[in-house]
C-alpha cells in the first residue's frame, strides 16, 4: 500500500473489485473518501477503514475459537 491518495481505479485494482462497485460504494457514501472538486480520493486511512469494514469473523469452524480469544 502506498502513502500517496488512490483514485477510484486505483482502488478498484487495489481491491480486486470493479470500478463500478467503488463507485456505487462512494455514491452511496459507504466508504470514507476525500472529494477535492469533482475529483475522488482514498487517502491511506480511507482504504484501511474500508478494509476494516470488511471484516467478517469466523463463527464456527477451527478459527472461531482463536478469533474469540
Amino acid at each position: 500500500m502506498t502513502d500517496r491518495h488512490l483514485t477510484q481505479k486505483e482502488l478498484a485494482a487495489y481491491l480486486g473489485v470493479s470500478e463500478r462497485f467503488v463507485e456505487v460504494r462512494v455514491q452511496s457514501r459507504e466508504w470514507p473518501f476525500t472529494r477535492h472538486g469533482r475529483l475522488v480520493r482514498f487517502s491511506p486511512a480511507d482504504v484501511r477503514q474500508i478494509e476494516e469494514s470488511g471484516r467478517q469473523p469466523a463463527l464456527n469452524g477451527p478459527l472461531a475459537s482463536r478469533s474469540a480469544a
